[in-house]
């Protein structure tokens, strides 16, 4: 039977720890860049790991919605999510009611989680008042309001 030495493998594993911490937290990421999904163009951004929340609510994060003329952004700020998140957003919408809901598509997670700041922008909506519904991974509604799009 062989023996497994732990005093050569502990350094190695903090390294490759270390490694994967450096390469993958460290870059914002544009996962579905200007991808048409359902007759929507939309842009969603993943930032770097942050290291800590500035919400009251560290478990969930909040959304904040911001327009541009007929462009609408929803951002979950304080996301505590896998480091490795391969960030995208389905969209639904219903009239005037946007439900987007978070999906992480890495094909495997990191041993690690951090917060981020986590953005999507769909472009070119019809003009009108839309209430945004913003559902996390987990199933959570991180938040909803009602925004004005198209001035």
């Amino acid at each position: 039977m062989k023996t497994v030495n732990f005093k050569y493998n502990l350094p190695i594993s903090l390294l490759a720890i270390l490694l994967i911490l450096a390469f993958n937290c460290t870059k914002e990421k544009t996962t579905s860049n200007d991808a048409e999904i359902e007759g929507l163009i939309h842009q969603d951004i993943r930032g770097d790991c942050l290291s800590r929340p500035a919400s009251p609510d560290p478990v969930f994060g909040y959304m904040v919605l911001e327009v541009q003329g007929n462009d609408l952004q929803i951002q979950h700020l304080d996301a505590y999510y896998n480091c490795c998140i391969e960030y995208a957003v389905n969209y639904q919408i219903d009239n005037f009611n946007i439900t987007a809901t978070e999906t992480d598509i890495a094909a495997s997670p990191c041993f690690c989680e951090c917060f981020f700041n986590l953005k999507s922008t769909v472009f070119d909506l019809q003009s009108g008042l839309y209430t945004v519904t913003l559902i996390g991974i987990g199933g959570d509604t991180v938040g909803t309001d009602t925004v004005t799009v198209g001035g």
